[in-house]
């Protein structure tokens, strides 16, 4: 609370300062005017963007957008050196550089060309501005009018079609996103900006897309780097870069409202207005709304009922007082945010930009451990950043608070109010006339968990992680063609203590200005998230009436100190075993392998009476009423005669054999990536983009895994019992009417379930019968383990013969969706890794755009099955193919600023599941209004 009123303060005290700033700045300014059109027909081009940037940074310092007859104006510009840049969409960009004097009017006409923009500005790949051919980095740009009329639930999935990108969609606002394969729940490998502010969910390191900012009336573009980029942004850059970046109230003034709904109850409302000040000030609000229904599991599917089965039956409090009973899943979805930027210009190459927004959000998420009901969960970031000339520095915070939210699977509640503090720094510079680059820049980031208990349990106060790098990259201009540019950088955090290195390097050949290849290598590391270190979370209690099984609990563990699972320690016994042994003196732990045989007997004896096996069995024997009772006497009474001590087995989950294990603290992963790439414009039609790599990554950090070794009497323990059990009770069963037949046949059965029923597990001391009732826990935690190393290929095709019509296509493959424990080097653990997303994905589509201004497009999109492996989720998505048709309609003519959009996603109903634990998915068709007042 109290840092979240000092954000609070600092913001009102910077925008009071802001807008006292214009009426102190009275100098002269200079504007530029003029139309733009066609080049082949010198019609106007209504709706295109003008923008204007610095000379030699790129930065956008003002903008504006062509009325219905071509013409722009720009005003509030100072004296100096520009560069005016004109786009339309189906036109090449055409850009003109100008030095204004203080109070002149300029006359700028651009003429533009039908044709594709191959090289846009792109900021992502090297942190700074600079043309998509000249990154040393595979990267796609997704622009604003395609995000525009696309009204899906998320602006997230306007990047289904994008080469390399994998989301699985598990409802109608939740996605898992990813680059180039694994793809995790709860974990983000992909790193997430929006406005160069890294949008994580502070101690979950989880990527909530539905609570970030990102209204599609206010996205400039989306860029997506695929691949490693440690050696700039630091940890947790393994598979790439995301980057969603608004709209500059500068470059985009006026005011845009959006209406949307549609199947399965959908409704989506936001405002967008910006505008300018004095010429100086800038400033822009945001908000949106979102509600629908999500689908539903089934119960009548296995999947879907074992997750159902699964849901507690009541909701506790933080002590583990019943609250009320969980009346089943909420499908109810909604969601809320609101944004504010103001943007001062102290100087043309000086701008000065505060931000800030709060968002909430109602859903269902998959966790590791399970479902989670996300309700009230909210964030709030604050945000400072400066550009001046080669200078950029920015500060913020990130805060969220979890709200109501619980886990299904146990009822019990989530805190999190847990905060991100970051700070960077960055500067570049030229020398050599050009030919030769710097940028240096520093990074400071302090994530804060506060979980209430809740989340990080025991390790509460010792959870704070801080990260501090530093990092230089040289790009030399080699020749005309050739540019060479090295990266590297150094990172340390308070926990693990380990510097960790990322270089890069990376050749770019340019042969004309419309191709490019290059050659790189990028070395990268994830640092685990908070999460992973610290977690110390219920996933399921002991406890029958909390929807327990009576024998074990579920306890999910962070990884940061290691725990050992020795054989020569100690067995925490069943709570029922536990129980009849108390009275005898026995512990409720005993040392492996001395179980009273007794006790073994008994407790196979009770779980075959418990669950009726024992009476039906009777029953099928032809033994019933009295004699049936007499009988359970005899075999009851033999639990105070049998001498000895049972042996153990310990075997996992599955019921297979494992040896004692112990597991290492925490590590980082290294990936090792070798790319080459090639992207150009063939006969200025078709462009083509192939990125071919291998990757190798050595401590890979696993999902949870349950790892606590379970305790069977197992085969020898059987044969003690089958040796002593008829000399004991076959006299009284032979005088009860029994013959030898049917006294076998109740040992047996009695012997097997004493002997394969786990009795127990080999806890760590760090987590020693801490389950309810102080039953034993299995235990879930995360593993670094192994050596994976993989190829894969994206390969994208887009052919736009002219303005009206445009056909693409992309292919993506990967060399291998699931790595056993031999692949590993691993041998004989049982480990595996998997991808959790297809070895192949292809799409392809098309659009025909009207000069009238309508439109109509459609997108297929081919899936191969793969194998999911990420914490409880375990199984296999089948493969499915889907495909989307649009149509829309500019009212340009009659009704300028008006738009109409529609989309039929999954248009034929294919009834499919992207994720193990997520419902299936149907048909989802909505519309779009949009209207814009410039």
């Amino acid at each position: 609370m109290e840092m979240t009123m000092l954000m609070k303060r600092a913001l009102f005290l910077l925008l009071g300062l802001m807008m006292g700033l214009p009426g102190l700045v009275l100098a002269q300014t200079a504007s530029i005017s003029g139309t733009v059109t066609e080049a082949s027909t010198g019609d106007p081009l209504g709706g295109a963007n003008v923008v204007v940037r610095q000379a030699g940074l790129l930065n956008i310092v003002a903008g504006a957008a062509a009325g219905d007859d071509g013409q722009y104006v720009i005003e509030g510009l100072s004296a100096g050196t520009y560069s005016v840049v004109a786009r339309f969409v189906g036109f090449q960009d055409e850009e003109v550089d100008v030095t204004l004097a203080a109070g002149e009017q300029r006359a700028l006409d651009f003429s533009l060309s039908e044709g594709v923009t191959l090289n846009p500005v792109v900021i992502t790949a090297s942190r700074q501005q600079e043309k998509a051919l000249d990154a040393p980095a595979s990267i796609s740009v997704v622009e604003a009018a395609q995000v525009e009329k696309d009204p899906v639930p998320s602006a997230v999935l306007s990047l289904r079609n994008t080469p390399g990108v994998d989301i699985a969609q598990a409802g109608v606002d939740r996605y898992q996103v990813t680059t180039r394969g694994f793809q995790e729940v709860f974990v983000s490998r992909t790193y997430v900006l929006v406005d160069y502010r890294q949008a994580v969910t502070p101690s979950l390191g989880v990527n909530q897309f539905s609570s970030m900012p990102i209204s599609p009336i206010d996205l400039a573009q989306i860029e997506v780097v695929r691949g490693p980029n440690s050696a700039l942004y630091g940890p947790g850059v393994e598979q790439g870069v995301i980057h969603f970046i608004t709209k500059d109230p500068f470059a985009y003034r006026g005011t845009t409202l959006m209406l949307s709904g549609g199947q399965q109850t959908t409704l989506q409302a936001s405002l967008r207005t910006a505008g300018v000040l004095n010429n100086k000030l800038g400033y822009k609000i945001v908000g949106f709304y979102s509600q629908a229904e999500d689908w539903d599991l089934d119960p009548g599917d296995p999947d879907d009922a074992a997750i159902l089965a699964e849901v507690a039956p009541n909701r506790l409090d933080e002590n583990g007082a019943v609250l009320g009973p969980i009346d089943g899943r909420d499908t109810d979805t909604w969601k809320a945010y609101g944004t504010g930027t103001l943007q001062y210009q102290l100087t043309p190459t000086t701008t000065l930009t505060a931000m800030g927004g709060y968002a909430a959000i109602k859903q269902i998420n998959q966790a590791n451990t399970g479902e989670n009901q996300i309700d009230n969960f909210s964030a709030l970031f604050g945000q400072l950043r400066l550009q001046a000339g080669g200078l950029f520095a920015q500060a913020y915070l990130n805060r969220n608070d979890a709200g109501d939210t619980f886990l299904y699977r146990s009822g019990g509640p989530i805190v999190d109010e847990s905060t991100q503090l970051t700070a960077q720094a960055q500067y570049n510079f030229d020398v050599l006339a050009g030919r030769q680059s710097f940028i240096v820049g520093a990074d400071f980031k302090q994530t804060n968990p506060k979980t209430g208990g809740t989340i990080h349990g025991i390790n509460e106060e010792d959870d704070k992680l801080t990260e501090v790098g530093a990092y230089a990259q040289s790009n030399t201009q080699l020749s005309e063609q050739f540019d060479l540019v090295l990266t590297g950088r150094l990172d340390r955090d308070n926990v693990i203590e380990k510097v960790q290195v990322s270089p890069r390097a990376a050749l770019v050949f340019k042969p004309n200005a419309s191709n490019s290849l290059r050659a790189t290598y990028n070395r990268a590391f994830t640092t685990p998230s908070p999460v992973n270190m610290f977690l110390d979370l219920i996933v399921t209690s002991a406890d029958p009436t909390r929807g327990g099984n009576g024998l074990f609990g579920v306890r999910a563990r962070g990884a940061v100190n290691p725990f050992t699972f020795d054989q020569s320690g100690l067995v925490s016994l069943v709570p029922s075993l536990q129980g009849a042994l108390a009275p005898l003196g026995v512990p409720a732990r005993v040392p492996f392998g001395q179980l009273p045989l007794a006790g073994l007997y008994g407790y196979g004896l009770g779980i075959t009476d418990a669950t009726g096996a024992l009476d039906g069995l009777l029953s099928q024997l032809g033994i019933t009423g009295t004699q049936a009772l007499q009988v359970k006497g005899v075999l009851a009474a033999a639990t105070t005669q049998i001498p000895g001590t049972a042996g153990g087995v310990l075997i996992n989950t599955v019921g297979d054999p494992v040896q004692p294990l112990s597991t290492p603290s925490i590590e980082q992963t290294i990936t090792n990536t070798f790319e080459v790439g090639y992207k150009g414009l063939i006969n200025d039609q078709l462009v083509v983009g192939i990125d071919v790599y291998y990757t190798q990554k050595t401590n890979f950090l696993s999902g949870l895994q349950i790892i606590t070794p379970l305790v069977v009497g197992g085969p020898a323990a059987g044969a003690e019992l089958v040796a002593v059990l008829p000399g004991i009770v076959a006299p009284d069963l032979a005088a009860l009417g029994l013959n030898q037949d049917q006294i076998l046949a109740l040992i047996g059965t009695i012997v097997n379930t004493a002997a394969s029923t786990p009795y127990g597990v080999v806890e760590p001391e760090e987590n020693v019968l801490r389950g309810a009732g102080g039953a034993p826990e299995l235990m879930l935690t995360y593993l670094n383990f192994g050596d994976v190393d993989y190829f894969g290929a994206d390969v994208a095709l887009e052919w736009i013969p002219n303005r009206q019509f445009s056909l693409f296509g992309n292919f993506s493959y990967v060399s291998d969706d699931f790595f056993d424990d031999e692949e590993l080097g691993e041998d004989g653990t049982g480990r595996f890794v998997s991808l959790n997303a297809p070895t192949n994905k292809f799409r392809a589509g098309f659009e025909y755009r009207d000069p009238s201004g309508f439109y109509v497009n459609a997108a297929g999109r081919y899936t191969k099955a793969f194998e999911v492996r990420s914490g409880v989720y375990n199984g296999a998505v089948d493969d499915y193919f889907l495909l989307d048709v649009g149509a829309g309609y500019d009212f340009a003519a009659a009704a300028p600023g008006l738009r109409i959009d529609v989309l039929g996603q999954n248009i034929l109903g294919n009834e499919h599941r992207e994720y193990i634990g997520s419902p299936q998915l149907g048909r989802l068709i909505t519309a779009r209004l949009t209207y814009t007042i410039r």
